[in-house]
């Protein structure tokens, strides 16, 4: 990997080519799931840090489900599910957006707000929720339904009035997909009977054996699953289309950043099968940066590889990503510094070999997950 490194700085510089612009600025990141109870009324400790550490970008999560925590451990009885930024369409927890972005300036650092979709509870009514196909009938899907005019509205409001503030982007968290079955909900079949003349139904996309190769999806029926697919990632595309509008209306300038799941640029049937995504569809659709979770804890756990081999997978990811994209700073390598499942930090051996595959591609952006507090990255090998 080195070798590879050495040969294309060579071959670009002399070329006169870069591996970033200043459209793509490089990210050097964290990304804040609560933050710390130290920081209330003192974010200016929180984020003076991150600069005094070589890091220039945070990811500030800005909504709040029934079970997540509250930023500073701050409880709103009020809102069990809402948002950290001023708007009419959800319950205010606090404004803690408007808090972090003034620090961020303050300290010469940007900021994103990382933004659910689908996931948001107060949109997960059962009037509200996407439908996905069984063998015996439909029950409710994974999340509230893009298909529906109310999702739609209030969603765009939301991203509208986010656009409001002095952020420089917008990340969107990993709930933006549809999984491999959902698309049953009345408006999802009759929009799909309309554009296409096909009929959705368990029987005609699911009903079949034996084409797991062809879809990544067991019972999967390719004639009718792999267009199906295609076409919810057409109408994913457009419901960002229209969130993109509403903030860039307000914001202009407004980048955007797409949570990527790891098996998406590793396997392009499976990213389309699995999640309804697609890395051609979001750079052609207007993300400016690749957020991929490349969570090498949770990719060992569920592809059952050693941490060695968990890298590998990062390597591939991170080559496959570079080969698509117009500027390697697209792409933004997200590492995990805690075990999701554990319950634990990741160890120094685990962090030293991710340090060191992070220095063989230098050019991309790196964000660390999750970051609450700066003693999350003392002593800790990562730097500019």
């Amino acid at each position: 990997m080195v070798l590879r490194f050495l040969m294309i700085t060579a071959l670009l510089f002399s070329a006169g080519l870069s591996f970033s612009s200043e459209a793509y600025p490089r990210l050097n990141g964290v990304q804040v799931f609560v933050l710390d109870k130290a920081y209330d009324k003192d974010l200016d400790t929180f984020f003076a840090g991150l600069k005094a550490g070589g890091y220039d970008t945070v990811f500030l999560r800005v909504f709040h489900n029934g079970s997540d925590r509250y930023h500073y451990g701050e409880a709103n009885p009020e809102c069990r599910s809402g948002v950290y930024f001023q708007t009419d369409e959800a319950c205010v927890v606090r404004d803690v957006l408007g808090e972090a972005v003034s620090s961020a300036r303050k300290h010469n650092l940007r900021i994103y707000a990382w933004m659910a979709t689908r996931s948001l509870t107060f949109l997960k009514t059962p009037e509200l929720m996407e439908r996905s196909f069984t063998k015996e009938g439909t029950v409710s899907g994974y999340g509230a339904s893009i298909f529906k005019k109310e999702v739609r509205d209030r969603l765009i409001g939301l991203f509208w009035d986010l656009a409001k503030y002095d952020i420089d982007g917008i990340l969107f968290q990993d709930d933006f997909i549809l999984k491999n079955a959902e698309g049953a909900s009345p408006e999802a079949v009759r929009q799909y009977l309309a554009e296409t003349g096909e009929t959705a139904s368990y029987e005609a996309l699911l009903s079949c054996s034996g084409n797991f190769a062809l879809t990544k999806v067991t019972g999967a029926c390719p004639e009718a699953f792999l267009p199906w697919v295609s076409w919810k990632n057409k109408k994913l595309m457009g419901m960002f289309s229209d969130l993109r509008a509403a903030a860039e209306a307000v914001k202009p300038d407004i980048k955007f950043a797409g949570n990527v799941y790891y098996e998406t640029p590793l396997d392009r049937v499976k990213g389309l099968s699995w999640y309804a995504q697609s890395i051609r569809s979001m750079l052609d659709g207007g993300f400016d940066y690749l957020a991929v979770m490349g969570y090498h804890d949770q990719i060992g756990e569920e592809m059952l590889k050693s941490h060695d081999e968990s890298v590998d997978v990062l390597y591939e990811m991170a080559e496959n990503l570079v080969a698509v994209t117009s500027d390697e700073s697209r792409v933004v390598l997200k590492l995990q510094l805690s075990s999701f499942s554990k319950n634990r930090t990741v160890d120094d051996v685990q962090l030293g070999s991710l340090c060191r595959m992070t220095a063989d591609y230098p050019f991309i952006s790196r964000v660390l997950v999750p970051v609450n507090s700066l003693s999350d990255i003392n002593n800790i090998c990562f730097t500019k």
